[in-house]
């Protein structure tokens, strides 16, 4: 007679977290047994950071950095959910490319479906957010928050969603790049990049600034000698890798990239913008010469965390 192990609890299932798997890939989650309470955390992907741009004897700006993503953390009765969801986790935006044009790619929404398919809003049971990071090809614009409207379970369910914060403006001519300051949210989005004026003005990067014990995430150095690449943005900071140890000792906090360096010289080479760590915005790329500026940063994939109790 088989033996009924149903009611000793497996901690591996309390507690799981879904990564980035591919474009449009689903993944399973399968409801623990004796479970009462379903906890989800969904954060979207970061928008990718902007490339500066290019030119000679003219005024050339830096990259926008990527704006982060929009989150949600939901608590739903375990009774009220199928014994099988799928998951979809938004991705990170592509860099924008030398030249400032286009923007930098836009992050991917994450989903909770109750079928492997996002088309119909009654087969999302949750989404990390609205809009994404960078929506409208614009890389510093913030992803929006969800409503009650975009949450099946809304009227039974517990919910506590936020909006992610905008990337920092690349420098215009010789003005400094925006930094990027912390608004309380885990995420940042991505710092601007250096610009230079028409006759060689090198404005400085921008930088995520460091708060409560967390370091500045500095931006890249510009150069005025012909032919050499100004230095690039530093990527984004981290407390969690991943989120499988059982204790760590620094609270949950990532940032986006800091913007890269400008060039001042024809030939000079723009510092690529660094790239933005879970559900941030990739730095800007800083302005170049008269063919290459730098390119943006890359930015954050998702995930999406799933615990029981």
């Amino acid at each position: 007679m088989g033996i009924d192990y149903n009611h000793i609890n497996d901690n591996s299932l309390k507690n799981q977290t879904f990564y980035f798997a591919g474009t449009n890939a689903w993944q399973i989650w399968i409801k623990p047994p004796n479970c009462k309470w379903v906890n989800f955390f969904l954060v979207g992907g970061g928008a990718g950071g902007q490339g500066g741009q290019t030119g000679a004897a003219s005024t050339r700006s830096g990259g926008n950095g990527g704006g982060s993503a929009a989150f949600a953390y939901i608590t739903v009765p375990s009774f009220a959910l199928p014994g099988q969801l799928y998951l979809q986790v938004g991705r990170g935006g592509f860099f924008g490319e030398s030249g400032g044009t286009p923007q930098g790619g836009s992050g991917g929404l994450s989903y909770v479906c109750t079928i492997p398919d996002t088309t119909s809003p009654y087969n999302i049971l949750m989404k990390s957010g609205t809009a994404a990071a960078g929506v409208l090809g614009v890389s510093a614009t913030a992803g929006t928050v969800i409503t009650a409207a975009d949450i099946l379970l809304a009227d039974i369910a517990f919910i506590s969603a936020y909006a992610g914060q905008a990337g920092g403006t690349g420098g215009s001519s010789s003005t400094p790049a925006t930094n990027v300051t912390p608004s309380g949210i885990p995420f940042t989005g991505g710092a601007g990049g250096a610009g230079c004026s028409s006759v060689g003005t090198l404005g400085a990067s921008a930088s995520i600034v460091g708060i409560l014990g967390f370091p500045t995430i500095s931006g890249g150095t510009n150069t005025a000698v012909q032919s050499a690449t100004a230095g690039f943005g530093n990527n984004g900071y981290a407390t969690r890798e991943n989120f499988v140890g059982p204790n760590f000792k620094t609270p949950m906090y990532f940032t986006g990239g800091a913007g890269g360096g400008a060039a001042s010289q024809t030939q000079g080479i723009g510092g690529k913008g660094g790239n933005g760590m879970f559900g941030c915005g990739g730095g800007g790329g800083g302005a170049g010469g008269n063919t290459t500026a730098g390119i943006g940063g890359i930015g954050g994939d998702g995930f999406i965390m799933i615990t029981v109790s």
